[in-house]
């Protein structure tokens, strides 16, 4: 077989290898001592309500072509993933598995499942993640509905609102 023949057998293992190796080695790890210019990839968080689809592939290739293209050219690059683990996306998945609706059962109940499902799919799509071989550093990792990451967020409105960055307007719909 010449050098540049793809092999018919190939060795699916040698993948699961390569990510094992990323992983220890934080080869995605965003260093931050400002030896090199920074440069951040600020991804919009997917909702964590199922397994990922071509939607979600094609947007994370187009950012990981980005962060790959700066750490080649001399940057230290900020790629964290995160998770948006709020929203009516979360509520209707769990209606959908359970067969109810929210006001079937108490409150406290429908949170409950509202985070189970959350973690269990997390972890899933953390897997397929992995799998395809992105460039993010998990030592960012987010997850929007830890105290801490609801802490931050609402540090940052209160910094927006001392910047006079938010205000009230009157916009067409």
């Amino acid at each position: 077989m010449s050098s540049n023949e793809i092999p018919k057998d190939y060795n699916h293992a040698s993948e699961v290898d390569l990510q094992d190796l990323w992983q220890r080695e934080d080869t995605y790890k965003f260093i931050g001592d400002g030896t090199k210019p920074t440069y951040i990839i600020d991804t919009p968080p997917p909702y964590p309500t199922g397994k990922l689809h071509m939607g979600h592939v094609l947007n994370w290739v187009y950012m990981d072509i980005i962060a790959r293209f700066k750490r080649m050219n001399g940057f230290d690059v900020l790629f964290p993933q995160g998770w948006d683990c709020h929203g009516l996306p979360t509520e209707v998945k769990v209606e959908e598995i359970h067969n109810i609706k929210k006001n079937d059962v108490d409150r406290e109940t429908f949170r409950e499942y509202c985070i189970d499902l959350t973690h269990d799919n997390i972890e899933k799509m953390r897997i397929q993640m992995r799998s395809m071989g992105y460039s993010q550093d998990w030592n960012h990792e987010y997850i929007t509905m830890l105290d801490e990451n609801k802490f931050r967020t609402q540090l940052s409105f209160l910094k927006m609102y001392d910047d006079d960055l938010i205000y009230r307007d009157i916009h067409p719909i």
